[in-house]
Parts: C-alpha cells; structure tokens; sequence
C-alpha cells in the first residue's frame, strides 16, 4: 500500500470543500420577496359569456373562478347562458365546474362554451353521472 489513508482522506475533504462553493452557486434557488410577486399587476375584470348545455337537466350546478363563486343555477334548464365579469389574463382561465343530477338520470355529457373578451369562442366537453366536479381550463 502507498501513502498514508489519513492524507488521502484529507486531499478529497479538501477537493469536496473547494467545489462546494461553485456547486451551492449552480444549485440555489432564486429567491423573490413577497414584495416584488405582490407587485404584479392583476388582471382587470373582463365580460365573457358562458354558455352550458346539458343532455339532461340538472338539479343544481355552480361556476367558481378562482374559489369564488361566479355562478350558481338550481333546477337548471338543459341550456343556459350568463355573462360573467372575471379577470381573463393572455393565458386563460380556469373554472371549476360542479353539477348534480337527479337520482337514476344516465350518463350526462355538459358542453362549456366560453366566449373571451376579443370574442373567440372555446368549446369544452364533460362526461358525468349523479354529480361531477372538475376543473376546466380555457385557453
């Protein structure tokens, strides 16, 4: 056996200590303050309209918009239609869209339509039975 272990030992504690310093720069997280995130402007209420039309009638459904609730219908007809003011950034939105069906109705499909703020129309679809709760995003 050559050398000493203990020198080895030493010579890679001391290679591991010289690299850590690049290795932390390369592996940090960017920090923001809370300041500079709550600064970022917020998108201001923009009419669209949502259309739903449903195969069957629903006993009740709603329509939230980042938790709050923007639209809620009880005894719902099978197509309804509601202008709706909420923020509608470049990059769309995000409703989240429960229904409950009388009890033995079958398979129900829901057909989202959301007209955007420039008039552009986007169509979605949803399959359920007894109640569904999804979220649906529109670009």
């Amino acid at each position: 056996m050559r050398g000493s272990p203990l020198l080895r030992a030493l010579l890679a504690f001391l290679a591991i200590l010289a690299l850590g310093y690049p290795l932390r720069q390369v592996t940090r997280a960017e920090f923001q303050p809370a300041e500079a995130a709550a600064a970022a402007p917020a998108a201001a209420p923009k009419a669209v309209v949502l259309q739903v039309t449903f195969t069957t009638s629903p006993a009740s459904f709603t329509v939230k918009h980042l938790g709050r609730e923007v639209w809620a219908e009880t005894n719902g007809a099978a197509s309804v239609e509601r202008k709706l003011e909420i923020p509608y950034p470049a990059e769309g939105v995000e409703l989240q869209f429960a229904a409950a069906f009388p009890e033995g109705a079958p398979l129900t499909a829901v057909r989202l339509v959301l007209t955007d703020p420039d008039g552009e129309a986007h169509e979605k679809s949803l399959w359920g039975s007894g109640s569904l709760d999804e979220v649906v995003a529109f670009p």
